[in-house]
C-alpha cells in the first residue's frame, strides 16, 4: 500500500519537474538526534506507548466533552486509531504514524524536533519527552507501529522450521 504522505510528495515533484519549476519544502529543524539511544525490540503499544501520551500529552489531546487539540485524541480507547496511517489535521499530505518510518511520520517530528515544518515541538509549554521515550516511538514506529506486537520470534516474518514440520 502507498503511503498517502509519499504519494502526495512524489505527485507534488512530478508536477514540478512537469512544469520545470523547483519547489520548497519547509524542513524541521532542531532534531534531537538519538543514535545513542538503544533501539528497543517489539515495542508494545499499549504498555510501553500509551503512557508516554497519558503523561506528556493527556492535558490537551484528549476528548472529555470538548474538541482535543488538532483534532488529535490520545485517549486509551482511541489514540492507536487516531495516528495509525492517519493524515494529519494541521500538516496537509502529512500522515502520524507512517508504518516503518518515523523519519517520514509527523508524530515523531513533533515531538523530537525544536522547529516542525508545522506548528511547535510537543508537548507545548511542558518538558520535552525525553530522548529514551522518544527513541521508543521511534522505535514502534520503525517496526510498523503496530497496535499488538510481534509475537513471532524473528518478527519479520521468517519463522524457523519446526523440528517436527516435514522439510
Amino acid at each position: 500500500m502507498r503511503s498517502p504522505a509519499r504519494f502526495v510528495s512524489c505527485t507534488a515533484v512530478g508536477a514540478a519537474l512537469l512544469l520545470g519549476t523547483t519547489l520548497a519544502f519547509a524542513q524541521a529543524s532542531g532534531c534531537t538526534p538519538l543514535g545513542s539511544q538503544p533501539v528497543t525490540p517489539n515495542v508494545d503499544y499499549y504498555q510501553q506507548i500509551q503512557p508516554i501520551w497519558e503523561q506528556s500529552c493527556a492535558n490537551c489531546h484528549v476528548n472529555h466533552g470538548g474538541g482535543p487539540s488538532a483534532g488529535l485524541d490520545l485517549d486509551l480507547d482511541w489514540s492507536w486509531s487516531n495516528l495509525f496511517e492517519v493524515g494529519s489535521a494541521i500538516a496537509p499530505g502529512r500522515v502520524m504514524a507512517v508504518p516503518g518510518s518515523a523519519a517520514t511520520s509527523f508524530l515523531f517530528e513533533k515531538i523530537n524536533c525544536g522547529t516542525p515544518t508545522v506548528g511547535e515541538l510537543m508537548p507545548r509549554g511542558r518538558l520535552p519527552i525525553p530522548a529514551a521515550e522518544q527513541a521508543l516511538i521511534r522505535d514502534w514506529l520503525n517496526q510498523g507501529a503496530r497496535e499488538a506486537p510481534d509475537v513471532r520470534l524473528f518478527g519479520n516474518g521468517f519463522e524457523p522450521v519446526s523440528a517436527a514440520a516435514p522439510r
